[in-house]
């Protein structure tokens, strides 16, 4: 929906009530993908023996993932790729993607901000945008599209989501060969 909409602002012009829509779905997109990473790096840890201090058993990341804070979630995925058996670098999230991810968290930390025009409750209601911020809008909106399509591109396109499910399947692979002693 994100890109849908980012595409009818780019080749129609500028509309005013398309930006705060737009950053909000890719936000979206982007929690519901570190969510998603944060599930399968768990389920390789354990399903590499994985007997750590942190419970990341599927009932724990239930709790755990409940948050909408994109910040948590980042360095929650950080700990959970440390845990698997990868090269040094491929252990954490890369800079690039990890200032778009912080930059993303300064301007909706709990993931309201872009979704209502009021956030808080009683007397701590507030609205969500009280200064007006200038930003690049087309540079910013092509940097989400990047960070999006990297944590949940599939395939051989070098992406999050395909890189661990190769894991995952070599990690099943690798395991099953040794249970059958070959």
């Amino acid at each position: 929906m994100a890109e849908v909409a980012a595409r009818h602002w780019i080749t129609r012009g500028p509309d005013d009530l398309l930006p705060i829509p737009i950053l909000y779905n890719y936000r979206h997109s982007i929690e519901l993908s570190l969510k998603w990473l944060i599930r399968q790096a768990a389920e390789c840890a354990i399903q590499g023996g994985y007997a750590g201090d942190e419970d990341i058993s599927s009932e724990k990341l239930d709790v755990r993932l409940r948050t909408h804070n994109i910040r948590k979630l980042a360095d929650c995925l950080n700990r959970y790729l440390a845990l698997l058996n990868l090269p040094e670098l491929e252990r954490r999230i890369d800079p690039e993607s990890w200032s778009q991810l912080a930059w993303l968290d300064s301007e909706d930390a709990t993931g309201e901000t872009f979704r209502y025009a009021i956030v808080g409750h009683g007397d701590y209601r507030a609205a969500a945008r009280p200064v007006q911020e200038n930003v690049n809008f087309y540079e910013q909106v092509n940097e989400l599209h990047k960070l999006a399509h990297l944590l949940c591109v599939w395939g051989g396109g070098g992406g999050y989501a395909s890189h661990l499910s190769v894991y995952a399947d070599w990690q099943s692979e690798y395991l099953a060969a040794m249970e059958s002693g070959t």
